[in-house]
Protein backbone atom coordinates (compact mmCIF):
# COMPACT_ATOMS: atom_id res chain seq x y z
CA UNK A 1 0.00 0.00 0.00
CA UNK A 2 1.73 2.93 -1.00
CA UNK A 3 -0.17 5.12 -0.34
CA UNK A 4 0.22 4.98 3.27
CA UNK A 5 3.35 7.29 4.95
CA UNK A 6 5.20 4.92 6.17
CA UNK A 7 5.50 2.96 2.67
CA UNK A 8 6.75 6.45 1.70
CA UNK A 9 9.18 6.85 3.99
CA UNK A 10 10.26 3.30 3.48
CA UNK A 11 10.71 4.19 -0.36
CA UNK A 12 12.24 6.75 0.31
CA UNK A 13 14.93 4.94 2.89
CA UNK A 14 15.21 2.00 -0.21
CA UNK A 15 16.22 5.18 -2.48
CA UNK A 16 18.87 6.70 -0.17
CA UNK A 17 20.57 3.33 0.54
CA UNK A 18 20.04 2.19 -3.40
CA UNK A 19 22.33 5.37 -4.55
CA UNK A 20 25.34 3.00 -3.26
CA UNK A 21 25.07 0.89 -6.52
CA UNK A 22 25.42 4.08 -8.60
CA UNK A 23 27.95 6.56 -6.74
CA UNK A 24 31.36 6.09 -4.78
CA UNK A 25 30.93 6.84 -1.41
CA UNK A 26 34.93 7.99 -1.01
CA UNK A 27 38.44 8.25 -3.02
CA UNK A 28 41.31 6.79 -2.28
CA UNK A 29 44.19 9.38 -2.78
CA UNK A 30 47.39 7.34 -3.96
CA UNK A 31 51.16 8.77 -3.40
CA UNK A 32 51.09 10.04 -7.46
CA UNK A 33 48.30 12.05 -6.33
CA UNK A 34 45.51 10.32 -8.46
CA UNK A 35 42.07 9.06 -6.97
CA UNK A 36 40.88 6.04 -6.99
CA UNK A 37 37.29 6.24 -6.57
CA UNK A 38 35.52 3.84 -3.95
CA UNK A 39 32.30 1.95 -4.45
CA UNK A 40 30.70 -0.55 -2.89
CA UNK A 41 31.31 -3.37 -5.83
CA UNK A 42 34.58 -2.68 -4.96
CA UNK A 43 37.99 -0.99 -6.21
CA UNK A 44 40.16 -1.91 -9.51
CA UNK A 45 43.38 0.09 -9.02
CA UNK A 46 47.09 -0.88 -10.98
CA UNK A 47 49.79 -0.96 -8.34
CA UNK A 48 53.61 -1.78 -10.52
CA UNK A 49 52.10 -2.51 -13.68
CA UNK A 50 49.56 -5.18 -12.01
CA UNK A 51 45.85 -4.42 -11.81
CA UNK A 52 44.51 -5.50 -8.60
CA UNK A 53 41.13 -5.92 -7.27
CA UNK A 54 39.74 -4.79 -3.88
CA UNK A 55 36.98 -6.59 -2.77
CA UNK A 56 34.28 -5.01 -0.96
CA UNK A 57 32.03 -7.94 -0.65
CA UNK A 58 30.66 -7.81 2.85
CA UNK A 59 29.75 -3.91 2.64
CA UNK A 60 27.99 -5.10 -0.64
CA UNK A 61 25.80 -7.97 1.32
CA UNK A 62 25.08 -5.60 4.31
CA UNK A 63 23.68 -2.69 1.50
CA UNK A 64 21.98 -5.17 0.27
CA UNK A 65 20.49 -6.75 3.01
CA UNK A 66 18.97 -3.01 4.12
CA UNK A 67 17.69 -2.29 0.79
CA UNK A 68 15.70 -6.43 0.58
CA UNK A 69 14.64 -5.48 3.98
CA UNK A 70 13.12 -2.04 3.31
CA UNK A 71 11.42 -3.19 0.24
CA UNK A 72 9.96 -6.58 2.10
CA UNK A 73 8.99 -4.22 4.86
CA UNK A 74 6.71 -1.99 2.40
CA UNK A 75 4.91 -5.09 1.67
CA UNK A 76 4.19 -6.33 5.00
CA UNK A 77 1.19 -3.73 5.70
CA UNK A 78 -0.85 -6.24 6.89
CA UNK A 79 1.51 -7.64 9.80
CA UNK A 80 2.47 -4.23 11.84
CA UNK A 81 4.13 -6.03 13.82
CA UNK A 82 6.55 -7.92 12.17
CA UNK A 83 6.93 -4.69 9.87
CA UNK A 84 8.10 -2.69 13.24
CA UNK A 85 10.90 -5.57 14.36
CA UNK A 86 11.86 -5.37 10.81
CA UNK A 87 12.56 -1.86 10.23
CA UNK A 88 13.99 -1.63 14.09
CA UNK A 89 16.26 -4.62 12.65
CA UNK A 90 16.98 -2.22 9.97
CA UNK A 91 17.68 0.89 11.43
CA UNK A 92 20.66 -1.33 13.48
CA UNK A 93 21.76 -2.09 10.62
CA UNK A 94 22.03 1.15 9.23
CA UNK A 95 23.95 2.96 11.57
CA UNK A 96 26.12 -0.33 11.44
CA UNK A 97 26.99 0.34 8.15
CA UNK A 98 28.30 3.59 9.14
CA UNK A 99 31.20 1.81 10.91
CA UNK A 100 31.52 -0.32 7.86
CA UNK A 101 32.17 2.44 5.43
CA UNK A 102 34.76 4.04 7.61
CA UNK A 103 36.23 0.57 8.06
CA UNK A 104 36.54 -0.13 4.64
CA UNK A 105 37.61 3.48 3.79
CA UNK A 106 40.62 3.36 6.12
CA UNK A 107 41.80 0.30 5.38
CA UNK A 108 41.93 0.63 1.51
CA UNK A 109 43.48 3.92 1.95
CA UNK A 110 46.29 1.72 4.18
CA UNK A 111 46.48 -0.88 1.67
CA UNK A 112 46.11 0.96 -2.14
CA UNK A 113 47.04 4.76 -1.47
CA UNK A 114 47.96 7.78 1.79
CA UNK A 115 44.67 8.88 2.41
CA UNK A 116 41.13 8.51 1.42
CA UNK A 117 38.52 11.84 1.38
CA UNK A 118 34.66 11.05 1.95
CA UNK A 119 31.70 12.16 0.08
CA UNK A 120 28.83 13.60 0.61
CA UNK A 121 27.06 10.03 0.26
CA UNK A 122 28.65 9.26 3.33
CA UNK A 123 25.42 10.42 5.54
CA UNK A 124 23.11 8.61 3.32
CA UNK A 125 22.58 5.53 5.74
CA UNK A 126 21.92 7.75 8.26
CA UNK A 127 19.39 9.73 6.77
CA UNK A 128 18.08 6.05 5.90
CA UNK A 129 18.06 5.31 8.99
CA UNK A 130 16.14 8.66 10.23
CA UNK A 131 13.23 7.63 7.10
CA UNK A 132 12.98 4.45 8.86
CA UNK A 133 12.72 5.91 12.32
CA UNK A 134 10.05 8.00 10.76
CA UNK A 135 8.19 4.54 9.64
CA UNK A 136 8.60 2.90 12.82
CA UNK A 137 6.67 5.84 14.32
CA UNK A 138 3.91 5.85 11.58
CA UNK A 139 3.29 2.03 11.85
CA UNK A 140 3.15 2.01 15.47
CA UNK A 141 0.68 4.72 15.13
CA UNK A 142 -1.37 2.97 12.86
CA UNK A 143 -0.76 -0.46 15.28
CA UNK A 144 -2.04 1.55 18.36
CA UNK A 145 -5.26 3.26 15.99
CA UNK A 146 -6.14 -0.59 15.12
CA UNK A 147 -6.16 -2.07 18.87
CA UNK A 148 -8.62 1.15 20.00
CA UNK A 149 -11.01 0.78 17.37
CA UNK A 150 -11.09 -3.26 18.21
CA UNK A 151 -11.56 -2.49 21.44
CA UNK A 152 -14.47 -0.37 21.16
CA UNK A 153 -15.91 -2.82 18.84
CA UNK A 154 -15.86 -5.51 21.93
Amino acid sequence: MIQRIQSLYLLLSLICTGLFYFFPFGDIITTEDSIIPLIVTGVRYTKNGETVFYSLLPMLIMISLINLISLTSIFLYKRRMLQIRLNIFNIITQLGSIGMIFYYLSNAAKQIGVDYSTKILIILPLVSAIFTFLAVRAIAKDEALVRSISRLRK
